[in-house]
């Protein structure tokens, strides 16, 4: 166990970003952050117009867009939690097939980790964590980019969730989501910075960057 570039849970500790990623073909990789972070931003950026290659991407705003052509006239509170049980059901079928899975997840509902990491186990397959780590009203602002803002009370429980995660990420990956053997902490030009997020074929190889 262990982390990538962060040594610490603080964004003032984190001087040393690396421009790439690199991870074992069969890993399932979890880029976690408060709604807002820029997770699905950093995921086009890196993986534009849909061109993964090999690499299933699994990602809930994806969800969402193929839902609006049917459901779109009714307010998405309406219809979150279907979009939610699309996404997580896509996340355990992707991990029972063969190839490297980036998942788009907050990381904040304890459940879903837990899910993640038993489906990870049963499918023999190696889990890194990476963290943009945002604060709230960076995270705010990035909502209201996109034309989506989180409820004030959902997104005070984010907040609230969010140091505690960072710290157990940094002091025990597996603790965060069972079986995590690493921890990447990226701060907001951090992840600008990252150019790519790749997988080799080695089953033992831990992330590696420069």
């Amino acid at each position: 166990m262990g982390l990538g570039i962060a040594e610490a849970a603080g964004v003032d500790a984190r001087e040393s970003f690396s421009r790439e990623l690199r991870y074992s073909e069969d890993a399932v990789v979890v880029l976690a952050g408060m709604p807002g972070a820029g997770k699905s931003t950093l995921i086009g950026r890196l993986f534009p117009d849909g061109a993964y290659g090999d690499v299933r991407v699994l990602d809930s705003g994806h969800v969402r867009e193929r839902w609006v052509p049917v459901l779109g006239v009714l307010p998405y509170s309406c219809w979150r939690p279907l979009v939610h049980l699309t996404h997580y059901v896509g996340v355990l079928r992707a991990m029972r097939g063969d190839g490297p899975v980036l998942v788009h997840e907050c990381a904040t509902r304890p459940w879903a980790r837990r899910l993640i990491g038993w489906r990870a186990r049963r499918s023999v397959r190696p889990i890194h964590l990476i963290l943009l780590d945002v604060p709230g009203y960076l995270a705010r602002d990035g909502q209201e980019a996109r034309g989506r803002v989180v409820r004030s009370r959902s997104m005070a429980t984010h907040c609230r969730r969010w140091p505690q995660l960072l710290t157990q990420a940094a002091n025990d990956p597996g603790n965060l989501v069972p079986g995590a053997l690493s921890a990447t902490i990226l701060n907001r030009r951090q992840a600008n910075a990252l150019e790519k997020i790749t997988f080799e074929p080695s089953r033992t190889r831990s992330p590696q960057s420069h």
